[in-house]
């Protein structure tokens, strides 16, 4: 449908009988000036699945989101739906609603902040606070650093809950509260409420930062965010800010987010996946990195939708592990935070758009005026217990302040702060920049064409909990070697099938310690690489591994190798050398191959046709991933 311009709509909002209604001001990066508001009016229904969202036509029978330009539905998907990709999750019941947009007005920002706007509305709060104390929430991020899971390199973003009281809380209340977003929030991705309507209606009212997913033009979109600086209340202090950019943690936990961001994107988007920034996203109280990754979109925006859920920053990394982490470590369900808002229309050409928002920084009010304000931190082995509480009041702290401001109806809206210093500034821009040369140049710049000719890599999918984990490997063999396929460790006869393959063999990288006397999976995993290492002729194809690939085989092919911890556990890059070459390498194993009297890491091994190396090309962090894998395969 096509947009009106009816500032009259808005008076509908402040009725006794409202409909089901979205206000949605998009600001994507790099676009000029204010984006305008849309406000959406419809039905709202619910749906079982994604899968079913899908099937649902639009009344005109054109589809789910109609032929004409403009958004056709936005559908409101609460955390548990990560059950339907098999991950553990604590069902609270939280439905899928969908608002099938009937009515798409745009309206311009002043008709909320300006002179003429509506009469502010009165809010009241009552019993207001954090459900936990800062004291029961640093306990909570000891008990995970002490874990073996923080050991082996987990990230998983925890969560505390801030309630409060609204009484009489009318979908008029939840306009002003967007009002004083627009006007006191700044740099949000999305600022937005939704009100379901009906006779149990529930309010989301948010300032998101974070974008998930996209298809816009032709291509699939994610933007990754990690990392926080406060702003104190006097503005940006210089040396803090700098000293965030160059912090090696902050630094690395955007990268384990953007690579498992890139997984997940790899198996959605054709050849020339692309990663830029970092990039800062500023807000009136805080300031994020964040990066953009982009490839051309394989599939139509609803598969992409389905398959691309929950964006990283909000469960942590690795996915499934961080999954479980959340469901032994948070008591109750999330509701829709840490879901997302997905609106679902179509571009003036026609084709099938998608545009999200993480459901974070947003208040969620029910029926019955209880609300509640989830926010989290990403804890890891190397977390302060009292700095990742101080960040959760923060983020908390952002958005309230907001909400619950006395802010005049005609007030500006509030852009980011501006840093006037000029030498900031330029050292702000040598700051990201630095970062970015620290990343892989495959996925900033990307590799020359791969021969025509190459038979195919076959890649062992050594199983475990994260099959998208193999997606962004495939993309770079593909990239530098030619095409591959895969063939799972649990096909029956594996070993033959590899054993037999005319052409490169490549045995991936996985969760797991390779010499766990307990795991049937990893048995296999090492009779497979002994039945290489016995098998495949010494002056053949290669036989090549990384990661725990490359750890199983060097248990068959090097006599006294052995399995140690990996000081500092899993995580952190280093500048190693690797075939006589310098290579800064992301190391994701807990576990090492040592080898010889005096325990020295294998970092890299190459004993005639077989090779490998400890750590994982396909990372934003390995420098020379591009270059290794050639290495590997040639």
């Amino acid at each position: 449908m096509r947009p009106t311009a009816d500032a009259g709509a808005l008076e509908r909002l402040y009725g006794a009988d409202v409909p089901p209604f979205a206000l949605l001001r998009r600001q994507h990066p790099g676009a000029p000036g204010p984006a305008p508001v849309e406000l959406l009016f419809g039905a709202v229904e619910t749906a079982e699945s994604i899968e079913a969202v899908q099937t649902v036509r639009s009344p005109d029978g054109a589809g789910a989101t109609g032929a004409a330009p403009g958004p056709g539905l936005l559908a409101l998907l609460p955390f548990r739906l990560l059950t339907e990709h098999g991950l553990p999750c604590h069902d609270d019941g939280t439905p899928l609603r969908v608002l099938r947009v009937r009515e798409h007005h745009v309206l311009p920002e002043d008709a909320f902040t300006g002179r003429h706007a509506p009469a502010q509305q009165p809010v009241e709060w009552q019993d207001a606070g954090f459900t936990t104390t800062d004291a029961q929430y640093e306990d909570l991020v000891r008990e995970f650093v002490a874990s073996d899971a923080a050991r082996d390199g987990l990230n998983v973003l925890l969560r505390r809950d801030w309630t409060a009281r609204l009484p009489n809380f009318r979908p008029a209340a939840a306009v002003e509260l967007f009002r004083r977003l627009l006007t006191t929030e700044s740099g949000a991705y999305w600022t937005f409420v939704v009100h379901t309507g009906g006779t149990r209606p529930v309010t989301l009212v948010g300032a998101s930062p974070q974008g998930h997913v996209g298809v816009e033009r032709g291509r699939v979109v994610m933007n990754p965010l990690c990392g926080t600086y406060r702003r104190p209340p006097e503005g940006t202090r210089a040396g803090d800010l700098l000293a965030f950019l160059a912090d090696r943690k902050e630094s690395e936990e955007l990268a384990t987010t953007v690579d498992a961001e890139l997984a997940v994107l790899c198996g959605l988007a054709g050849p020339g996946v692309r990663v830029e920034g970092p990039f800062l996203r500023e807000m009136a109280h805080l300031v994020h990195t964040q990066c953009r990754i982009s490839g051309p979109a394989a599939a139509g925006a609803r598969e992409t939708l389905a398959r691309a859920l929950f964006a990283s920053t909000v469960v942590g990394s690795p996915y499934a592990r961080a999954c479980r982490a959340i469901h032994r470590y948070e008591a109750t369900g999330r509701g829709y935070y840490g879901g997302l808002l997905a609106l679902i229309g179509r571009d003036g050409a026609g084709e099938e758009e998608l545009d999200t928002a993480a459901v974070i920084r947003t208040l969620i009010v029910d029926h019955r005026g209880e609300a509640r304000l989830s926010v989290g931190a990403t804890v890891g082995g190397r977390s302060s217990p009292e700095a990742e509480a101080a960040e959760t009041r923060a983020k908390a702290r952002a958005v309230l302040s907001a909400l619950t401001a006395d802010v005049p109806a005609a007030g500006p809206a509030r852009t980011p702060r501006a840093r006037t210093d000029p030498d900031l500034d330029a050292a702000v821009r040598d700051a990201l920049a630095r970062r970015h040369a620290a990343l892989s140049s495959f996925w900033t710049r990307g590799a020359a064409a791969p021969p025509m000719d190459a038979a195919p890599v076959l890649v062992l999918d050594p199983g475990g909990e994260a099959p998208t984990e193999l997606a962004a490997l495939l993309h770079l063999v593909t990239a530098v070697h030619g095409p591959a396929e895969v063939v799972r460790h649990d096909t029956p006869g594996v070993a033959g099938i590899l054993v037999r393959h005319p052409a490169p063999v490549l045995l991936a990288s996985g969760p797991g310690r390779p010499d766990d006397p307990g795991c049937a999976r990893m048995a296999g995993l090492r009779r497979t690489a002994a039945a290489l290492v016995r098998e495949r002729p010494p002056d053949g194809p290669p036989v090549a591994g990384v990661g725990l690939g490359f750890q199983v085989l060097a248990l068959a092919a090097l006599p006294d190798a052995r399995v140690v911890p990996r000081k500092g556990g899993a995580g952190p890059a280093r500048e190693v050398e690797v075939f006589g070459r310098p290579v800064t390498a992301a190391f994701r194993n807990a576990h090492t191959i040592v080898s010889g009297p005096d325990g020295r890491e294998v970092i890299a091994l190459r004993e005639r046709a077989v090779r490998g190396v400890q750590f994982r090309p396909e990372s934003v962090l390995t420098t020379d991933g591009a270059g290794v894998l050639r290495r590997l395969l040639g």
